[in-house]
Parts: structure tokens; sequence; C-alpha cells
């Protein structure tokens, strides 16, 4: 076989391979140009006729808990006192003391009707986020069951806990 015949074939051959491997990915690169970068965009939900856009109003009433990561759960925390977002802690007493997000408020789930009182100075009408030390902790979403059968409706869980949030943020407060 001659050299030019030699190099036409691995010119085919690669194409062919090349062409191959690409419509086997999921996501095929497109032949030119780049694909349109992702856009940013604002949370938006038709709720009763309105639209709403503010970072929390994504959380709009619900039979059911959100469950939020570090990042929604980060971006409420930034802006929790012009959207009336309120964090409660759901773990006990003695580990709250030792750390919890500053602002939060401690209403363990296991002494619910100890904290009654405090439970009944939020609005029913704001955005709770609740937490619990993360992982399989069921503190605050026993919790948010409790509350969602008493009347709130705009509650997240926060899934990554205080384990999470400790690791990831320097937003602590703690007596140390």
């Amino acid at each position: 076989m001659n050299l030019t015949r030699q190099l036409i074939l691995m010119i085919a051959l690669s194409v062919f391979l090349g062409l191959g491997a690409r419509n086997m990915q999921r996501n095929p690169v497109p032949f030119w140009g780049y694909p349109k970068p992702i856009e940013l965009i604002r949370t938006k939900v038709a709720f009763a006729g309105a639209e709403l856009v503010s970072s929390d109003s994504a959380f709009v009433p619900a039979d059911q808990p959100y469950e939020v990561d570090l990042s929604t759960a980060m971006g409420l925390y930034m802006k929790r006192k012009k959207n009336n977002v309120h964090f409660i802690d759901a773990r006990e007493t003695e580990l709250y003391a030792e750390g919890h997000i500053p602002g939060a408020r401690n209403i363990p789930f296991d002494q619910i009707s100890k904290y009654a009182d405090s439970l009944l100075t939020i609005p029913q009408n704001d955005l709770l986020l609740l937490y619990c030390e993360g992982g399989d902790c069921r503190s605050s979403h026993d919790l948010a069951e409790y509350m969602l059968a008493n009347g709130w409706k705009r509650i997240t869980v926060y899934l990554g806990g205080w384990a999470e949030w400790s690791a990831e943020t320097d937003f602590i407060d703690s007596k140390q």
C-alpha cells in the first residue's frame, strides 16, 4: 500500500472513531462554536396569580417542608433579616450551647412543649429554616412536620445540618 492510501485510511478511520465517540456522549460537543453558557435566572414561582421573585419567595406555602442544601441555606442566611427568615436549631440544648448558626433559636423537638412560647412568637407567614446535626438526624424533619400541622406553611429543612455548616462556613456562634 502506498503512503497516500495509508494516510487517507488513517484520517478516515480517525474521523470515524471521533464521530462515534462524540455520539456516544450524553451531551455531545457541537460541531461548530461553543454551547451557550448556562444563564443564571432568578427563581420565579407563580402563586395565586402573582409572580414572586425574592430570594425566599420560591418557598411558597406547602404541605411538606422544602429540603435545601448549603448554598440555599447560605443565601437565606445572608438575607435573613430583610426577608424574615428564622433559623431554628432542632438539636438538644447542650449541642446548641456548644455551637450553632448565629441568630438561630434552639427549639429541640424532644422538648417541644417546653418551647411552645418561643414557637408562638414566630409569625406563621415567615420562612423557617430548620436544621439538626445533619446526615440521618430526624429532629428537624420531625419539628417541621409538627409545625406544618400547627399552621406554619413556609418551612425548609437544611439537610447538611450543623455538621456541614460548621465545616464549610465561618458563621458559627459558640461559647469558645
